[in-house]
């Protein structure tokens, strides 16, 4: 794809990429270092928030192969699964039915016109890489804002404009300063398994209070902030993936990540941890309606 730039058809070939990825996302999710310390955050996350989703209506947006959506189904009462990559939903649809629930909706579609009435979930989830690939991330935001009922709950993952990998990177740091005041754009390139094929991705960066602002912006109160990655980020990022480009001492530093993983996770609700994580995770309610 060479180095692609967000515009009207970015997102039909985000999709398209992520289709070449089906057969092959979830092992690449169960051995990435990065994702394996993610998701001990995110399931935590969610375990944590079980009160306000549990027997609900819950939206998981970017729903990719089920990995959210699978924790939710046993518990909650219905869950659309919303996704642009149609074979990813496939992924998706198998893995949930192979536990036996039958209250999910696969929806094939772009989180920016949500195919919902207003005010018809309990709680909006988005975890992941899914709003840094959105080009019109401010409409995407305002929408789940949007089918969230009064006293409901939107909690988004994000990529943090810094973090301390940037010092591995000095031409993304240097990009980062002179972003001022905003999250600025990376790339993010991933080699497939299973294919002689690389494919660059534009996605966007955010600041805390950049995040905060457009979901106060959509009329959602942020209740807490969670950080991932913070202490795990200090090794350099071809670590953080699977073993593709023979990196030396690959074992070793995979066992320092998941090391410092754990211990993230252990500071994740710490004060400040959200600005200074690789990624990060905010909790918003929407006011109940007076």
């Amino acid at each position: 794809m060479g180095q692609p730039e967000f515009g009207e058809r970015y997102g039909e070939a985000v999709a398209s990429a992520y289709d070449r990825m089906a057969e092959e996302y979830d092992v690449f999710d169960a051995d990435t270092p990065f994702l394996i310390n993610d998701s001990r955050v995110t399931r935590a996350t969610l375990e944590a928030l079980r009160p306000r989703w549990e027997g609900k209506v819950v939206l998981d947006v970017g729903a990719g192969t089920g990995l959210q959506t699978a924790q939710f189904a046993p518990r909650a009462r219905r869950v659309l699964a919303l996704d642009l990559a149609a074979d990813l939903l496939r992924k998706a649809r198998e893995k949930v039915t192979g536990l036996g629930c039958r209250n999910v909706t696969f929806l094939h579609g772009d989180a920016t016109s949500l195919p919902l009435p207003d005010g018809s979930v309990d709680f909006v989830c988005c975890y992941g890489d899914v709003i840094g690939l959105i080009p019109d991330y401010a409409t995407a935001i305002a929408e789940m804002a949007r089918v969230c009922r009064p006293g409901g709950t939107v909690t988004i993952e994000y990529d943090n404009k810094w973090h301390v990998g940037l010092l591995w990177r000095p031409d993304e740091l240097a990009r980062a300063l002179r972003a001022r005041g905003r999250g600025d754009k990376r790339i993010w390139t991933y080699t497939y398994l299973t294919r002689a094929e690389r494919v660059d991705f534009v996605y966007k960066t955010y600041t805390g209070r950049e995040m905060t602002r457009l979901l106060t912006g959509a009329g959602l109160r942020v209740v807490r902030r969670l950080g991932l990655h913070m202490a795990s980020s200090i090794v350099p990022e071809p670590y953080q993936t699977v073993y593709k480009d023979g990196q030396p001492l690959y074992d070793t530093f995979k066992r320092l990540i998941l090391a410092l993983g754990r211990l993230d996770a252990l500071l994740r609700a710490s004060p400040g941890m959200s600005r200074v994580g690789y990624a990060a995770i905010l909790v918003a309610e929407k006011p109940a309606a007076r």
